[in-house]
């Protein structure tokens, strides 16, 4: 079997910052409080350390709350929802009225897309029959 030459992990530290590791193949990595030895090693901040053998560390991150190779894909659920305030009349009273468009998909936050938007809401010509009329039209 052929051996990746590198592996990509991404980090989270406890202020929500996330940042990117490469680790060369053979090289591996722990996770755990700073100062092992210490007895108040429970309020140790955590770390992830890499090493390049058993004895020559070369690295060391503190305040971190979690990590995962990259190459392992993850989806996330996420919710849009798309809203729009306008007004409408019927049987001669205006009422505002507010539109929504909700959505659920499954994602993976590591791919960036480019998506138009949810749905195209409608103009006061497709719901009236008539000219847009200024009193009619709706905020964005």
């Amino acid at each position: 079997m052929e051996e990746k030459e590198q592996r990509t992990l991404l980090v989270t530290k406890n202020n929500g910052e996330e940042f990117k590791v490469t680790v060369p193949s053979g090289w591996y990595v722990t996770f755990g409080p700073v100062a092992i030895s210490s007895k108040d090693s429970g309020r140790m901040p955590m770390a992830l350390r890499i090493y390049e053998s058993e004895k020559n560390q070369r690295a060391i991150f503190t305040e971190v709350t979690s990590f995962r190779d990259m190459s392992i894909p993850i989806e996330v659920k996420k919710t849009n929802v798309q809203e729009k305030e306008g007004y409408m009349e019927c049987e001669g009273v205006r009422k505002q009225t507010k539109f929504q468009a909700v959505t659920t998909e499954w994602a993976n936050p590591d791919v960036v897309e480019d998506k138009p938007a949810l749905i195209g809401m409608p103009k006061d010509e497709e719901l009236y029959g008539k000219s847009a009329d200024p009193i009619y039209d709706f905020k964005a």
